[in-house]
Parts: C-alpha cells; sequence; structure tokens
C-alpha cells in the first residue's frame, strides 16, 4: 500500500501541474467592470504620464524650497485652476490636488506654517516635499501589470486611468463534476459533496458543471470520466479514492492516464487522487463531505489562487489529542469571545469526541466546516495555548 505524501510535496506537484496546465486557454475582451477576479493574458504597458503636472499633495503654500523666509503671499490655487507662476520671494497658498505653481518646488503644510499679513514663516524643506511629482506613478512605456494578474478594483481604476475600458483575460476555467457511488446515484445519500465543488469553483470564479452520478461500476465510471476529460479543461470527482472494493477512480487513472499522486498526509482530506486523463487535470476527492472540503482548501485551492488566507492567532479553548502523529490535521474553528473553540468538541455547539480528535467522525460532519477558520497542526495542543488560524473571512 502506497503511504501518503507529505502535504509540502502535495503541493508542490500541484504548483508543476499549474505551470503546465493552468493558463492553456483561450482569452476574451471584456469590460473593465465585468473584469474582476479575472486573470490578464497580456502584458499592459503605460501609454501616457502620471500625473501630467506637479500637484500638490497636502493644503499648504507653495514656495521654491532655496528661498529664506518669510516670503510673500500672492494668493491661492485651488485644484481644477490653471497653472500658475511665483517668483523667488513669493508663496502661493494651494490645496490638495492643484497644479504646482512654476517657480515652486515645495508645499509647507498649512499646520506648519505662520501667517501674518500675508507673510508666510515656516521651516525649511527639501526639494519636492509635499509634491507629487509629474511622472512619478507612471512614464509612458512602463509595465503596468503583467500577464496573469489577477485584476482587483483598484486594478480597473488604474486600467481606466490609461483609457483602458477593455481588456483581455483567460476565459473562464470550464471544470465538470461527477459524483461515484451507488448510494449516490440512486438517491440514498444526498450528493452534498456536488453543491461544494460548484460553490468553492464559483467562489475562484471558475464556471462549474454538475456532469452526473455513476454506480461504483469501473466500467461506467471509465466511460464518464473519459468523455468528461473531452469536454472540460478539469475534471472533479467525488467518493471512490479509498481502498475499499469499490474504490476505482485511482486504478481507472492509472489505466487511461497518469496518477500523479494518491493519498495526502492530512486528516481529514487524506485520499485524495491527483492525475493527467486525456491532457486535462483530474481530481478525485474523498466521498466524505469534510475530507472533500479539507482537499480542495488545503491541496486544490492552491492550483486556482496563490493568495493566501487571512490569520490570526487566538487562545484555544480545550486540549487536543491527535489520533496518529505524521500527519498535518485541519482543525476548524469556531471564534467566539476571542477564542478559539474546535468543532467537534463541547465548546463549539457540536459536542462529538472529548479529548482524542476523531477524524472519521469530522470527516462525515458537513456541519463542522461551517465556521470562522481552522487551525493547521502536527501535535497535541493544550488549552490557552495561541493557535494561528487562517480566516474564512
Amino acid at each position: 500500500m502506497n503511504s501518503p505524501i507529505a502535504l509540502e510535496d502535495a503541493l508542490e506537484k500541484i504548483r508543476m501541474l499549474k505551470n503546465n496546465y493552468y493558463f492553456r486557454r483561450e482569452s476574451e475582451d471584456i469590460t473593465l467592470i465585468d473584469s474582476i477576479g479575472r486573470e490578464l493574458s497580456e502584458t499592459i504597458f503605460a501609454n501616457s504620464i502620471s500625473p501630467e503636472f506637479d500637484i500638490a499633495a497636502m493644503d499648504g503654500f507653495a514656495f521654491n524650497c532655496e528661498d529664506k523666509f518669510p516670503l510673500k503671499i500672492m494668493g491661492k490655487v485651488f485644484a481644477g485652476d490653471n497653472l500658475l507662476r511665483i517668483k523667488r520671494g513669493e508663496a502661493l497658498a494651494i490645496t490638495t490636488g492643484a497644479l504646482l505653481p512654476e517657480g515652486a518646488n515645495a508645499v509647507l503644510k498649512i499646520e506648519d506654517a505662520d501667517v501674518k499679513n500675508d507673510i508666510l514663516f515656516g521651516n525649511t524643506l527639501p526639494e519636492w516635499k509635499n509634491v507629487f511629482i509629474k511622472g512619478s506613478d507612471y512614464r509612458e512605456g512602463d509595465m503596468i501589470f503583467e500577464r496573469h494578474h489577477r485584476i482587483m478594483p483598484q486594478s480597473t481604476a488604474l486600467l481606466y486611468s490609461l483609457g483602458i475600458e477593455k481588456v483581455s483575460v483567460y476565459k473562464k476555467l470550464r471544470t465538470g463534476i461527477i459524483s461515484t457511488g451507488t448510494e449516490i446515484h440512486n438517491g440514498t445519500i444526498k450528493n452534498t459533496n456536488a453543491v461544494l465543488i460548484q460553490g468553492f469553483m464559483n467562489e475562484l470564479g471558475c464556471e462549474s458543471t454538475f456532469i452526473g452520478t455513476v454506480p461504483d461500476d469501473y466500467e461506467e465510471t471509465k466511460k464518464m470520466l473519459l468523455d468528461s476529460c473531452e469536454k472540460y479543461d478539469i475534471v472533479f470527482s467525488t467518493g471512490g479514492v479509498s481502498v475499499g472494493e469499490r474504490d476505482y477512480i485511482s486504478d481507472i487513472i492509472k489505466e487511461i492516464g497518469e496518477l500523479v499522486f494518491h493519498k495526502v498526509a492530512i486528516r481529514p482530506g487524506k485520499p485524495l487522487a491527483v492525475g493527467i486523463v486525456k491532457d486535462k487535470p483530474v481530481f478525485g476527492l474523498p466521498g466524505k463531505p469534510t475530507g472533500a472540503f479539507a482537499a480542495l482548501e488545503m491541496v486544490l485551492r492552491s492550483y486556482f489562487t496563490n493568495i493566501p488566507r487571512a490569520t490570526c492567532e487566538l487562545i484555544i479553548n480545550e486540549d487536543i489529542v491527535l489520533d496518529e502523529k505524521g500527519f498535518d490535521y485541519i482543525l476548524f474553528m469556531k471564534i467566539k469571545e476571542n477564542s478559539a473553540n474546535t468543532m467537534g468538541y463541547k465548546n463549539s455547539g457540536m459536542k462529538l469526541f472529548d479529548k482524542k480528535y476523531e477524524t472519521g467522525i469530522i470527516s462525515s460532519s458537513p456541519r463542522s466546516t461551517v465556521v470562522d477558520g481552522y487551525v493547521v497542526t502536527d501535535r497535541d495542543i493544550k488549552k490557552g495555548e495561541a493557535v494561528k488560524i487562517n480566516l474564512f473571512s
């Protein structure tokens, strides 16, 4: 029996798979508003300069920093006014965003100024202090975004400032989902994993399609997998990846493609199979709902995004005793009154066990993943210890 690979090794294999397959997609042109979360399929260069003029970055007084105080205040310039000019020994009151007058090279902040009868007193400043210098944001020819950049709302604002209203992005990944198992196929058990995967894919900006269910039959499962790999960029399957008599997925992948790895040293989520069929990535998830979610979150999410989860550090509210060493355990956490409460223990509101963390029970509980975040540990934890929580929001 093959031993599970370490989480770090699994993530490295996913990274290599992503390098080979992730951006093998066609492009399309879409509006900036529709581009949020999409990835650029071309590098963007500036075709203009920003700002076009030197601009005051503070409310205050524009002057030449080589002049000695006191200076004579000659008037005031506002944002939107035409470009003015001052002579040596003069200053102009100026508002944030106004064009810096010709002859000026610094702005004295209003709170640092002392004005008496239109005469300005202040401290010496270095050149360009409190000035947004012409061309300092970007100049023509500067690279603004590299190809593959994931577009954020602030990205669209910068693109619009360049005069760009449409961008070329990769088409959304088309993911297909197969649910295996006679108990799923005949409706004995609700197919929660298909809904889970579709939600996960939608959150990551992919198109997701539920292909259908298939009973525990080797040839039927193989045919559905082969057909699906013809139509989709990525195919997910659920169930059939453990070591049972009717767990066929890893054997099917080996027969018709390449099995990249099978089983990862995480709990829950261990029986994960990753392979390539018809030159398409195939991700075989565990059948137990929490195991499927853990495999998605801990391993497969890295295929779709490099953005890490936000984290916080809190005190844990119970003793955690691991069932078996040599694994990374995912402990799902609810945050209450500034402390971390592990799902499955009494403080979480769902008591499934006492001291030992029983992965088999957690794996079967969809409710245990509806939490604020999770902790990853490979050792026992004492109540009152500080733990790092990966946050879902």
